[in-house]
């Protein structure tokens, strides 16, 4: 009997990790200092960030940044991570194919990876808070609680950022503890039963230390009514908390801790069926018969699936078979009975509607510890530790055919661990004139992601744990350790002159376990039965990451610069398991590795303030070359396989931004992103079948996004004023998936959101706000593992179309919904 081992740390040894950093820096560490938008009189307001890990003017970065304030944030109605892309041009993030938003997916030029968030997966894109990495996907479309602003920096960061920022890396900056007592309180009443709540308290303590409590409790109704019952599939409730304390014994060491939670639950993410196919593999094994090139039906796993609810569920009564299949049957005498069957249901259905089956849960729990030292070594060198854990969990069931009648079930448990530790030195030589830091990374992580799964090949029985109705049994364990070291500097060689050179070295190491039943089997026992037992594999990759740049000031207010990154991402596992290791050809019993992938950027830039600062316009080129590109590919099976390949592709495009202070009162924004994302040449598959060709549509990567959008305040009697939002995205038609067999091609998009706010100089501000205002129907994702075969691929010959599931996936966005909202300040 297989046995799902436990991959947690242990809190004996994350108190030691902890302790042990702090005993290392309790002589050494440096204020990170909370930035603001500085407002200047009659123009665009100035823009101080921290994306080369110091402060800088937006405008004098030379890399491709941008920085949304809180402000900004509440202006565009945007609360989480989840849809703030819209109104960012070349950024993608939302949810996974088949799992909504509980697993995050962020791409930044169409570069990121992990469409479906398996544990053995990475991401190009890093997310960030407060510079302690948030590793994993999952639970990772934060609510934005307490924020000061969030920063998308795009293209690889490797000689600045801790880990996996190839593509780009997000940063969630928080507001820190204050030496002042401060507060506020938000109550917000909206469509959909929306009810949130959120505050924030900054608390004095001493001379020396003060502490920041902050919280959220956020619930809204789902929008895709279920038609069996009237509930509704969509919703979403979390509770978000953040105690952040504070301490500056000396004006040299700032101590800052933190400890937060965040817990999410829903009851399935917005999916609704967007066709129904009686050929396909699944529905045809479930009423008896062998589909086209499918396997034959095997009898026993049918009856284990049609047990699991009454005959009732199939309006044909399994086309007069009954709740027990006795013999396989002829595709052809049940074919036009099991369209009927779907049909059925799916006439019931409609844009914002699905039929039912069993209800989608989705929870998920994680706390997060984080210890940041800093120390002025003297008035030029700072050294910084920034040490991190995090433990998360999080169960999904999903019925995914939408329907009573059980056609694909799965459930999943996955359990998350990971200590990380940065180290660096930031600092300033020869007058200021050299701008440098170098910094050593550690990572260490355990994931362990067990499922159970149901469909009619394989049932809904588990001989390894001898259960029954419960779903067979798999798993994937996976350990990751990574070293890196990096460093990068800057100096001046006259004061319009700068170059810039770092780089990077970072070494991987991987551990992996899987175990599927009814593969992997060896003999067991005497006399000898083939058993299906956990394979492993293990693997390691090293690699040098270069990046130079130079920066020319024209004017005060007139930056170009150019330069060269190259971006890296340690290679990983296939859970690639073959039926009989005696019989493989493979090693490890046919579980297979795919390579590193690098990728360098070319990029060069233009930034300016002009007309006294009431004209700012930034331009972009990239150009990036891919060598070895992980491509996430899926075969629905049977059993379903997901697992990747190595491509090239090439990436190019420009970014604009547009803002004019038209009046000290009005303010007009507008930004533009276009990417050309196309693959180098054909891509093959585990069966050795072309699977994407450079016609094929690039993943998550639209040519076309923009945002336009105006701010006007008007001021009032008393220091009150009353301000005016309104904002437009857009976002161009692109691939759900990378393989065009089941990808979905996403109809391009564009929203409206606006707001008009009051706000008294007393500390009050009430608020309306719409989303959506235009009530456009869009979606957000897709997954289409459903035939005919004969299905449109693009990129690909005619007939090769998946045809497993019997059903399309499409995931809706939000209608157009209006919102109040309360705050108080003090």
């Amino acid at each position: 009997m297989a046995e799902v081992a436990s991959t947690r740390f242990g809190a004996g040894k994350v108190a030691l990790l902890l302790m042990s950093s702090a005993l290392s820096c309790a002589t050494f560490a440096g204020a990170a200092h909370a930035q603001q938008a500085e407002e200047e009189d009659g123009g665009v307001g100035e823009i101080i960030v921290t994306a080369q890990r110091y402060e800088q003017n937006l405008q004098e970065t030379p890399l491709s940044v941008v920085a949304l304030g809180s402000e900004q944030l509440d202006a565009i109605g945007i609360d989480n991570l989840s849809g703030f892309d819209t109104f960012i041009p070349n950024l993608s993030a939302g949810g996974t194919a088949a799992q909504g938003n509980a697993v995050a997916s962020f791409a930044i030029r169409g570069i990121g990876g992990a469409p479906q968030g398996f544990v053995t997966q990475e991401s190009a894109v890093g997310v960030y808070i407060d510079d302690i990495l948030f590793a994993r996907p999952h639970g990772a479309l934060l609510d934005l609680l307490d924020v000061e602003r969030i920063e998308v920096l795009r293209g690889p960061q490797g000689t600045l950022f801790g880990r996996n920022t190839a593509g780009g890396a997000i940063r969630y900056v928080t507001h820190q503890p204050a030496s002042v007592l401060e507060g506020s309180l938000s109550a917000t009443l909206g469509t959909h039963e929306r009810r949130d709540v959120s505050g924030m308290l900054n608390l004095p303590l001493g001379e020396d230390i003060a502490a920041r409590l902050s919280f959220a409790s956020n619930s809204r109704d789902g929008y895709i009514t279920r038609v069996d019952d009237g509930s509704s599939v969509g919703d979403a409730d979390s509770e978000t908390f953040r105690l952040q304390l504070r301490a500056q014994p000396t004006d040299r060491l700032d101590i800052n801790f933190t400890i937060d939670s965040i817990n999410t639950s829903d009851n399935g993410s917005p999916t609704i069926i967007g066709e129904y196919s009686a050929t396909d593999l699944y529905p045809a094994a479930l009423y008896g018969a062998q589909s086209v090139g499918g396997p034959p039906v095997n009898v026993a796993r049918v009856n284990q699936m049609r047990a699991l609810m009454p005959a009732s569920v199939s309006p044909s009564n399994y086309c007069g078979q009954g709740p027990v299949l006795a013999a396989p049957v002829a595709l052809a005498s049940v074919q036009a009975c099991i369209q009927s069957d779907l049909d059925f249901y799916y006439s019931q259905t409609g844009d914002y509607s699905i039929y039912g089956g069993v209800p989608d849960r989705n929870e998920f729990e994680s706390t997060g510890i984080s210890l940041s030292l800093s120390y002025d070594i003297n008035d030029a060198i700072t050294f910084n530790s920034l040490t991190g854990y995090r433990v998360s969990d999080q169960f999904q069931f999903q019925d995914w055919d939408r329907t009573p009648i059980p056609l694909v079930q799965q459930s999943s448990i996955v359990e998350i661990e990971y200590f990380t530790q940065e180290f660096q030195l930031i600092g300033s030589s020869f007058g200021d004139r050299l701008r440098w830091q170098v910094g050593a990374f550690y990572y260490d992580d355990q994931a362990l992601d067990t499922r159970r799964r149901f469909d009619p090949s394989g049932g809904a029985n588990s001989a390894a744990l001898g259960t029954v109705g419960e779903g067979q049994l798999e798993y994937k364990d996976i350990g990751t350790t990574s070293l890196a070291a990096y460093g990068q500097a800057t100096f001046d060689f006259t004061e319009q002159l700068s170059a810039t050179l770092g780089l990077r070295w970072t070494h991987d190491e991987k551990d992996f376990t899987a175990f599927r039943e009814a593969r992997g089997r060896i003999p067991v026992g005497a006399p000898p039965v083939l058993t299906a037992v956990p394979q492993s594999i293990s693997g390691e990759w090293e690699n040098l990451s270069p990046r130079l740049g130079i920066e020319y000031r024209w004017t005060p207010d007139i930056m170009t610069y150019v330069s060269v990154a190259q971006g890296f991402k340690g290679g990983g596992f296939n859970d690639t398991v073959a039926s009989t290791c005696s019989t493989s050809p493979l090693p490890n019993c046919g579980l297979s590795a795919y390579d590193e992938e690098n990728l360098v950027t070319y990029e060069a830039g233009w930034r300016s303030d002009l007309f006294d600062n009431r004209i700012r316009f930034n331009a972009t080129y990239f150009h990036t070359a891919y060598t070895d590109q992980q491509i996430q590919l899926a075969d629905p099976g049977p059993p379903p396989l997901v697992y990747t390949i190595n491509g090239d592709a090439t990436v190019e495009g420009v970014e604009l931004e547009f803002m004019a202070a038209v009046t000290d009162n009005l303010l007009l924004r507008a930004s533009l992103g276009y990417v050309d994302a196309r693959y180098d040449g054909i891509l093959y598959g585990i069966s050795g079948q072309p699977t994407a060709t450079p016609d094929t549509p690039y993943f998550r990567s639209p040519e076309l996004s923009y945002t336009v959008g105006v701010n006007y305040t008007q001021p009032l009697a008393n220091n009150a004023e009353v301000t005016f939002d309104l904002n437009y995205g857009y976002k161009d038609e692109q691939a759900s998936f990378p393989q065009p067999s089941n990808m979905v091609i996403l109809p391009s998009y564009g929203l409206l959101n606006g707001r008009i706010a009051y706000r008294s100089s007393n500390g009050w501000e009430l608020a309306l706000v719409g989303t959506n205002l235009t009530d456009e129907y869009y979606l957000t994702n897709g997954f289409d593992p459903t035939g005919p075969t004969t299905k449109p691929t693009p990129g690909l010959p005619a007939g090769v179309h998946d045809a497993v599931f019997g059903f399309e996936m499409l995931d809706v966005g939000r209608p157009q919904e209006f919102a109040v909202e309360l705050r108080y300040e003090f």
